[in-house]
């Protein structure tokens, strides 16, 4: 199916505009926005799986491999679009929210009990880093990366787009505290190079228990404000990227992932407008630090954008997600791999949308896993199918599969590029299954057709 981008804001340039402001503006959209093409030569939708459809490639990862689980409840998400915000208690029921997130964990797990999903989670992550059957130790730190895209700055409040929902970020933080027993001050949700806001913060500090006082926040820059951190970079923990020219670049991830025993990558149902999908690999964009501008930052990364920049990342190219959800940190430490789609915007700086494919509800969904390519592979099936989140996105041109291939076959990638993370001479296995399903009606993978190589959802109900 191939359907033409519409234009956007960006697209034209007022031609009653004097030669000086047009060669302003032209410079500020080249820093800003990447290089842009105009209208006839920008990509046309193609989202036409490469592949085809059930064909996994890859090596399915997790205690139940390639298991990908979904949960819907509409009655979680009863925003009207006008009063209040959708992150208000009285427009996302907390309640609900705290069932969705147990219930999709224990049938995740085939277990009877939050405390013993947690546990079997811990359990197989340990036996994945060599400690046996070792569960979580009192004291091991988690880090819990969340998404901020939209926001920068301590000051800027939150406008409708898609942000993590506050009551799923305080369902975890609650389940972890009170159910599991972590103490809050191991606890630290972090987003290394954006602000952490209100909506969530007043969530977890509301509770007056000691231990969610002592949850730690970890930002781009703290300000001096309480309970607050400034996050710091571990030049030790370097990051190698192979680059679109063949270069290879580097980073690092900063000192809390080092000093982790466990992370939880909390990403976003939602798309991008250079890059296609916001998931589990894209969120670590927010974990690099650059040596150059001495923040965190990820521009450079912008090279393995879809479009809009000088080299369009395109089938059989190098890619950064490889490196970032491979990298011995973020591939040892990663106890779950988590997508909120309760809520989910057109893109990182446009409002959240109704779902035309739910009868024109919200997502309302949330889709865990512990195999990172299974959950990215499930996310872009949900967003390429629903044209209230695709039709206007020229990052749907055919290439996003690339991503995908090349951490599903990061052993031996179709870009031939030997994906080393750490410079230390050893390349990446596989990151896990890859695949398409069937139909956007059935939504079959080649798991749910008694195929156990491939990716299976399973709707949890």
């Amino acid at each position: 199916m191939q359907i033409q981008k519409n234009s956007t804001p960006f697209d034209i340039i007022n031609k009653k505009s004097s030669l000086g402001f047009i060669l302003v503006a032209v410079v500020a959209a080249l820093f800003t926005f990447g290089f842009m093409l105009p209208d006839n030569e920008k990509p046309v939708q193609n989202l036409t799986p490469p592949e085809g459809v059930n064909s996994p490639m890859g090596i399915a990862r997790g205690s139940y491999p390639g298991r990908v689980a979904w949960k819907q409840d509409f009655n979680a998400t009863s925003w009207d679009g006008t009063t209040g915000q959708y992150w208000d208690d009285r427009n996302t029921d907390q309640n609900e929210v705290h069932k969705m997130l147990s219930a999709i964990l224990q049938g995740f797990t085939e277990t009877k009990s939050v405390k013993a999903a947690w546990d079997k989670l811990f359990k197989f992550n340990n036996k994945l880093k060599g400690l046996g059957e070792k569960g979580y130790t009192k004291g091991e730190k988690i880090v819990v990366k969340l998404n901020l895209n939209p926001t920068g700055k301590t000051e800027d409040a939150w406008t409708d787009r898609g942000y993590p929902s506050p009551q799923m970020v305080y369902a975890l933080v609650s389940q972890l505290i009170e159910v599991f027993g972590v103490s809050g001050k191991d606890i630290i949700l972090s987003d290394p190079s954006r602000f952490i806001g209100g909506p969530i913060v007043d969530k977890i500090r509301a509770n007056p228990s000691p231990e969610f006082q002592d949850v730690i926040i970890e930002v781009n820059n703290a300000s001096g404000l309480k309970g607050y951190r400034t996050a710091e970079p571990d030049s030790t923990s370097l990051v190698w990227f192979n680059m679109p020219d063949g270069s290879r670049y580097k980073m690092c991830f900063p000192k809390s992932f080092s000093e982790a025993s466990y992370i939880i990558n909390y990403s976003l149902v939602r798309p991008h407008r250079v890059f296609g999908i916001t998931s589990v690999a894209k969120n670590h964009f927010g974990s690099v630090w650059s040596f150059e501008k001495k923040i965190f930052n990820p521009s450079i990364l912008h090279a393995f954008a879809l479009w809009d920049y000088p080299t369009p990342n395109k089938m059989k190219d190098p890619h950064s997600a490889p490196v970032l959800l491979g990298h011995k940190i973020t591939n040892s430490k990663t106890v779950l791999y988590l997508a909120d789609g309760l809520y989910t915007a057109f893109n990182q700086s446009k409002p959240i949308v109704r779902m035309s494919s739910f009868n024109n509800d919200w997502f309302s969904s949330l889709i865990i896993s512990q195999d990172p390519v299974a959950l990215e592979s499930v996310v872009y099936d949900f967003i390429s199918n629903e044209p209230n989140l695709i039709n206007g996105n020229p990052s749907f041109n055919g290439n996003q599969d690339n991503q995908f291939q090349e951490c599903a076959l990061a052993n031996n990638p179709p870009s031939g590029t030997t994906y080393d993370p750490e410079n230390d001479g050893t390349g990446l296995e596989s990151l896990g299954v890859h695949e398409h399903w069937n139909n956007s009606r059935d939504r079959m993978y080649s798991g749910n057709m008694g195929n156990g190589k491939g990716i299976e959802l399973l709707k949890i109900k």
